[in-house]
């Protein structure tokens, strides 16, 4: 391939599945990256992708390549970084996934933090499971991953680890809110709102409710969980979160945190894959959230 503009190709043409919308993003004719995708089937010698009914798909081969290509861009984005580095410059792009719990509840309030200090550092969130962490970042999806209960693994290295209470969070209006902390037992007898069946929180949920001999019923679930709580305490609802989780002043003044009675702490993991050197800015990231798993969280306005 020629130039790293090629490498990209591949990732875009995934990305929209069209070539009109593919050349718009790439600034390009239709015709002109249809030769460019001619060029490099006829460099390597393979098809890349299934003409479909509904637009291009890569086949086996086109897969295996965009791997390739995602860790050359990848390694061109260290590069870079470690240029602007040399410049003392603050600038750069990370790429992180992240369980749903952790997504919600923890990395908007850090993330923003960690903006303010350093505006020209640019975040890619990806949701994500602790199943298919290590997939993301071996194919260069992601260039860090923080999952809940993540498995150690030989191509993953750990940068950070805490272990969280998993709360239950309800309004100051709630017959629940007097209580210092609550069973699952008493929690399944009301209406609470719980993460998608296959996600880490809900497992653990699902194995303490059936350790106490119950079942947790959500009236709402839904894999924005945090993003709906308000509402859904507003209204009733007995909503989880992690002990890393931050509320806002307005927040704090309209809910209250519960300790779950004899539920086991979970597992948040902040891991890169093994060996692979982190550019400037995604070092620097991952260092400032490691350094926040292990103080925990702070009030309001303090670093």
């Amino acid at each position: 391939m020629q130039n790293f503009n090629d490498l990209k190709i591949l990732d875009v043409i995934v990305q929209f599945r069209s070539i009109r919308k593919a050349a718009e993003h790439m600034s390009l004719t239709p015709s002109a990256l249809s030769r460019k995708i001619l060029a490099l089937e006829a460099h390597f010698g393979v098809d890349l992708f299934e003409r479909t009914s509904k637009g291009l798909r890569l086949n086996p081969s086109g897969q295996y390549l965009a791997v390739h290509a995602r860790a050359q861009l990848a390694e061109m984005e260290k590069v870079r970084g470690e240029l602007l580095a040399i410049k003392k410059a603050t600038s750069g792009h990370v790429r992180i996934c992240a369980s749903q719990s952790v997504l919600e509840s923890f990395l908007p309030v850090h993330l923003a933090k960690f903006q303010q200090k350093n505006p020209k550092v640019t975040v890619a969130l990806n949701h994500s499971s602790s199943a298919r962490a290590l997939t993301d970042l071996q194919e260069f999806h992601s260039d860090i991953g923080l999952c809940l209960n993540l498995s150690d693994h030989s191509e993953l290295s750990v940068l950070g680890e805490a272990e969280q209470e998993i709360i239950a969070v309800v309004s100051t209006q709630h017959p629940l809110s007097a209580a210092d902390e609550v069973s699952i037992s008493e929690i399944a007898k009301h209406q609470i709102v719980l993460p998608p069946q296959g996600s880490g929180l809900r497992l653990m949920l699902d194995q303490q409710a059936n350790r106490e001999n119950t079942v947790l019923s959500p009236t709402v679930e839904s894999n924005t969980y945090a993003s709906i709580a308000s509402a859904c305490r507003s209204g009733g609802l007995i909503t989880f979160g992690l002990s890393l989780y931050e509320q806002s002043e307005n927040e704090a003044a309209h809910s209250i945190l519960l300790k779950i009675t004899k539920m086991k702490p979970a597992n948040v993991r902040l891991v890169k894959l093994h060996g692979r050197t982190l550019s400037p800015a995604a070092a620097k990231f991952s260092k400032y959230l490691a350094k926040k798993m292990r103080g925990g969280s702070k009030p309001a306005g303090e670093e």
